[in-house]
This record gives C-alpha cells, sequence and structure tokens, in this order.
C-alpha cells in the first residue's frame, strides 16, 4: 500500500510542475514580468486583468501605446501595470511591444503583429493647432527569438540574414522557391517546426 500513495504523490507532484510555453497545452493566466517567466510558463502575478484600448487620436495625441494592462484589486480600484515583459488570458499569450500585441505563432520564433498609427500629411489643423485626419493603422508583423528574446521585423531580408541562416536546408529552398517568398509566415512555421530551442 505504501508503494501506492508513493506514485500517487508523485503523480500529484508532476501534474503540478510547469512545462515551457512551447509544448504547453495550458497557459497560465497572468503576467509575465520576463521573457524566462514567458519561456517557463510561469506568471508572477495574477489576478483580475483588465485591458484598456485608446482611441486612435489618443494614440496620437498622447503619443501613447493602443492599450494598456491594468489590475483591479479586491475593492475595484483598477490599478496601471508597469515593468512586465506580457501577459496571458488563460487561452492566449500576448506580448508588450506598442501596446499589447497577441502572439499568432509560438515556438523558436514567435509571430507577433502590431499595429501602428501614423497622421497623415496633412494632419495639423493651423486654426485649433489639432489632428486633422488620420491614416488607417498599418499592420507591421514581427518576430520574437524565444532564447535571446531579439525582436525582428518579419521581412525577406530579416529571414535570410539572422533567421534561416541556422537552418541551411531551409534557407536553401527559401532562395531557390520564389512563390513562398511572399509567404514569410510559411518559413517561420516551417522552422519552428524543424527546430526546437533549448530552453
Amino acid at each position: 500500500m505504501k508503494w501506492l500513495s508513493g506514485i500517487l504523490i508523485l503523480f500529484t507532484v508532476n501534474s503540478k510542475a510547469q512545462v515551457p510555453v512551447i509544448d504547453t497545452q495550458h497557459p497560465q493566466k497572468g503576467i509575465y514580468r520576463t521573457i524566462e517567466e514567458f519561456r517557463n510558463n510561469t506568471p508572477s502575478e495574477q489576478g483580475d486583468l483588465v485591458i484598456k484600448t485608446r482611441s486612435t487620436a489618443a494614440q496620437i495625441y498622447l503619443l501613447a501605446n493602443k492599450n494598456e494592462l491594468r489590475l483591479r484589486d479586491a475593492s475595484g480600484a483598477e490599478h496601471k501595470v508597469k515593468n512586465y515583459w506580457g501577459y496571458c488570458d488563460g487561452n492566449n499569450f500576448y506580448i508588450r511591444d506598442y501596446g499589447l500585441n497577441k502572439l499568432l505563432e509560438i515556438g523558436y520564433y514567435c509571430i507577433y503583429e502590431v499595429q501602428t498609427v501614423q497622421p497623415s500629411r496633412g494632419y495639423l489643423n493651423s486654426t485649433d493647432m489639432s489632428l486633422a485626419q488620420f491614416n488607417p493603422p498599418v499592420p507591421l508583423k514581427k518576430v520574437l527569438n524565444i532564447v535571446t528574446g531579439e525582436k525582428f521585423d518579419l521581412t525577406a531580408y530579416n529571414l535570410k540574414k539572422y533567421i534561416l541562416p541556422q537552418d541551411s536546408a531551409l534557407l536553401e529552398e527559401f532562395r531557390t522557391d520564389r512563390s513562398k517568398r511572399s509567404s514569410l509566415d510559411y518559413y517561420i512555421v516551417r522552422f519552428n517546426q524543424r527546430n526546437k530551442p533549448a530552453i
């Protein structure tokens, strides 16, 4: 009977062990203060998280990010969260980079998209110094190296120069197959399938 209780204890301890983010089926809800916490799927802080989104005008006037993370305490008061890397809502991970951006692919290289807002050329109203019109948000895809924490714009140049040299067969495929060069996401997904980081 002792051996059975020992197995049960061992199973209970192992079931609570954290699984690295690239292997997990159960993202841990909470605030990730560092990339190491994200890699290990171990948020340092949990609680009632609230996302506040700013309008396009507010982003330009305040030179602020599109959204911010707040933590609601027991009394219902919201407090701005500072100095954090990202967060998880229990289903999806978000990285802090010009606001909070959902990770679309998680692996050796994570893909996410930032929305940048820029005023148009004739944006300044000289009468009252207000902004007259805005360009629509411009999406920009980026990648994050989960090992080093480096972020790159997802461009053909960066793919060829910094990412694919780590996988010579995939780099050769990229160089020779002109039809897929416009689908840069494809190469990140393929790289992730073929290469697993040691984290």
